[in-house]
């Protein structure tokens, strides 16, 4: 008999009841939970680098107490696991190793004070920041802090940062399954065992992912570091010699109406990266490839005042800095490791092109580069265009005021060959995101334009981002507009000037050229 005149419950609802109190227990109990792990030692190998010689430097890293305990919660529907993930002994050897292939001596100091007979100073922290909410694929931000110190003059020399997104993807996991299994079945009476198995499953799920995230950021940073123009002065302030990080001194040039880059519009929303290559004078006694090295300066500060790329964005390779182990670094390793999903890229040589008799492949001739044996000493165009399909890039467009024919002007032949008729279109440039803007046609010569001291390629390309090319005056300069301005102007040139015929190229997805690769705007202010 009920004496309170209330009808008892059925036997459904009551089970839910229980079944939710018991939940909210469970949730309870594993938001008490905390996974602690650490990243392995050993997760990090530098890679053999062979490029020029070490920074007589010696450098100490310290790493921030920050990273022995690096905490934050992941969160799985309503569940809230707690993270605690120690960075310090991993993080602070590999970025050892890879400091090591730029400076002759690097140690690992835990204090500050230990550092004191050194000459700089690499300051480290590391950091995950959750984000994503509970409707949403969970992903951890993982953010790696570089700073470079004069020790002596007080100076920074660099501040570098580098941050991965990594993908929660312990839902996946066949341990975080099962520990789900057992509570279910269990009608959570074993949640005291199940609830740290869950979160023991993600933190390694989480881990995992961090670690395989952690090598590319270790040498994007260091990379960094060592083309930040800060560092390239103190290198050059500290040797009273030529900038070792940009390459030769460049020798006087007559100036021209296009050296003076313009400014451009904003900065731009997403990133964009470029290797810039000039090179004039050729370890092998090859003859002068004119105003190469100019050219490749003056580009340079058109893609960081005009273009908006960041400065430490921007590779700069000049003579004796662009060997062909200092191509295939840039173009493979350095482009590799800093391109992600929707980024720009932008390749621009100026120097000798050569072909391969035997082949008909046409070749980029490095400083070190000889004709005689451009297999083995050249970087061959087919293998650029490789490199440059792998990136995840939005768009990529290489600029080559080369040519390939070895008839004369910028392009070189083993001695006894004969001139080649070859294109530099290549079927890997006609798929994929890369566009090719080329001096001339394959069997063309690509000239100087001496009374303007660059190639006369690049002098209109210049001219063309100064707003020559924006026909329409919308303050927009396209790639398509701009080629439509080029072309010919320096057709025009090189018949008055040189007797010569040359036609640039524009080749490689049509898709990309049609959407429109848009270099300069000037109407977002």
């Amino acid at each position: 008999m009920n004496v309170l005149g209330m009808r008892p419950m059925k036997g459904k609802p009551v089970a839910k009841l229980r079944a939710l109190a018991v939940l909210v227990l469970v949730l309870l109990a594993g938001s008490a939970c905390t996974y602690k792990g650490a990243i392995k030692e050993d997760f990090y190998r530098a890679q053999a680098d062979e490029v020029g010689q070490k920074l007589p430097y010696k450098v100490a890293v310290f790493v921030d107490d920050h990273a022995k305990s690096v905490t934050f919660d992941a969160q799985s529907g309503l569940a809230l696991f707690h993270m605690d993930f120690d960075f310090y002994q991993a993080v602070g050897k590999a970025l050892q190793q890879e400091l090591q292939t730029v400076f002759a001596q690097v140690t690992v100091v835990e204090e500050k004070s230990k550092a004191k007979d050194h000459d700089l100073l690499a300051s480290v922290n590391v950091d995950v920041i959750a984000s994503g909410g509970m409707s949403s694929t969970p992903l951890f931000e993982t953010k790696l802090d570089l700073t470079l110190k004069d020790l002596r003059g007080g100076v920074v020399l660099a501040k570098e940062s580098q941050t991965k997104r990594v993908p929660g993807n312990w839902l996946s996991s066949g341990q975080f399954h099962a520990c789900n299994i057992l509570q279910a079945f269990s009608l959570f009476l074993l949640s005291p065992i199940a609830a740290p198995c869950m979160t023991d499953a993600v933190g390694d799920s989480i881990l995992e992912a961090v670690e395989k995230e952690m090598p590319h950021m270790v040498r994007t940073v260091v990379a960094d570091v060592q083309s930040d123009g800060r560092v390239a002065a103190y290198v050059k302030r500290e040797s009273g010699g030529p900038d070792v990080a940009s390459g030769s001194a460049p020798r006087p040039v007559p100036s021209s109406d296009v050296d003076m880059a313009p400014a451009g519009g904003p900065p731009r929303k997403r990133p964009a990266y470029a290797v810039v290559v000039g090179i004039e004078q050729y370890r092998q006694g090859l003859p002068k490839a004119e105003f190469a090295d100019h050219d490749a300066r003056i580009m340079r500060d058109y893609l960081v005042k005009s273009l908006g790329y960041p400065e430490e964005n921007v590779a700069f390779l000049s003579n004796d800095r662009a060997t062909r182990t200092d191509l295939e670094k840039y173009f493979e390793k350095w482009l590799g490791n800093r391109v992600d999903q929707g980024d720009s890229v932008f390749v621009y040589f100026s120097g000798h092109g050569a072909p391969n008799p035997k082949t008909g492949d046409a070749y980029l001739v490095p400083f070190d580069g000889d004709p005689a044996y451009i297999e083995t000493t050249g970087y061959p165009l087919k293998r650029l265009y490789e490199s440059l399909a792998k990136l995840p890039a939005k768009e990529v467009v290489v600029l080559l005021d080369s040519c390939f024919s070895g008839a004369g002007g910028r392009s070189v032949l083993a001695k006894g060959a004969r001139p080649m008729v070859l294109s530099v279109e290549n079927s890997l440039v006609a798929v994929g995101k890369t566009v090719v803007f080329a001096a001339s046609s394959g069997e063309q010569v690509s000239s100087t334009y001496a009374q303007k001291s660059h190639g006369l390629l690049t002098y209109f390309f210049l001219k063309g981002l100064q707003g020559e090319a924006d026909q329409n005056k919308d303050g927009v300069i396209e790639l398509g507009e701009l080629f439509a301005y080029v072309k010919p102007q320096v057709e025009r040139v090189a018949r008055r000037e040189y007797n010569n015929d040359q036609t640039p190229q524009l080749l490689g997805s049509q898709d990309v050229i049609n959407k429109g690769v848009k270099l300069i705007d000037r109407t977002k202010r």
